[in-house]
């Protein structure tokens, strides 16, 4: 029998389950990705809501339990629009690509400070608030490139154009695209250093090309919502 009380959580996914139940999935701090029964949700009157920092308590044998109760311990937090969108791709990045019950810690944080900043933040930096946040990810999960030297082991030249090459890092490149500005950028994670429009959506490019041999052929839903962007 397992029991955790009181546990840092965010709820990324939900769905009908059984009658009048919800299979909920949380990112926890100390637990990772948890998959949890809510018996009765779907009809209750205050429901959990997503985007919200919470402490959650669960129990239960094998490998699904039950959410037994929750509590919010953050300011409220209502997304909407565009953000609503971007929380809803980074929640489906995290239950795509994190493992059930492989906790990170460093992750939570990051995740935490994205969803705190995306609800604050003037809306023409919110795209590139969320480049970061896929950077830091494949940074945690293990497919990190490095920022500060090419793959010829030479530092980055800010004034030097780049291509990535796939799991090895930036090459220095005359037709290449990257700017290394734009890499240096990347390196030093601050929300209020955003690139030009143009090598916004290189870097967007970038991190789907990225993200693409992790997530495979399944189409992110919530990517279509703003596959213009």
């Amino acid at each position: 029998m397992t029991r955790v009380d009181l546990t840092s959580a965010f709820l990324i996914h939900r769905r009908a389950f059984k009658d009048s139940s919800l299979l909920l999935d949380f990112f926890t701090l100390e637990h990772g990705r948890i998959r949890l029964v809510g018996q009765g949700l779907r009809k209750s009157k205050t429901p959990i809501q997503a985007f919200q920092h919470l402490k959650i308590s669960y129990s239960g044998k094998g490998d699904l339990k039950s959410l037994r109760s929750w509590e919010v311990d953050d300011t409220p937090r209502h997304l909407k629009g565009d953000n609503l969108i971007l929380g809803m791709y980074v929640n489906e990045l995290i239950s795509r690509l994190l493992h059930e019950q492989d906790a990170h810690y460093e992750l939570f944080d990051i995740y935490k400070n994205f969803i705190t900043r995306l609800n604050t933040i003037e809306a023409s930096y919110s795209h590139w608030l969320l480049r970061l946040f896929e950077n830091s990810l494949l940074q945690e999960l293990g497919y990190g490139v490095d920022h500060s030297y090419d793959v010829a082991s030479i530092e980055i030249d800010l004034n030097a154009l780049y291509e990535y090459q796939h799991q090895q890092g930036f090459a220095r490149s005359v037709t290449g695209k990257i700017s290394g500005k734009l890499i240096h950028q990347l390196l030093i994670d601050d929300v209020n250093n955003m690139p030009e429009p143009q090598q916004l959506r290189v870097c967007r490019d970038l991190n789907r090309s990225r993200l693409k041999p992790l997530l495979g052929d399944k189409p992110l839903q919530s990517r279509s919502l703003f596959f213009s962007k």
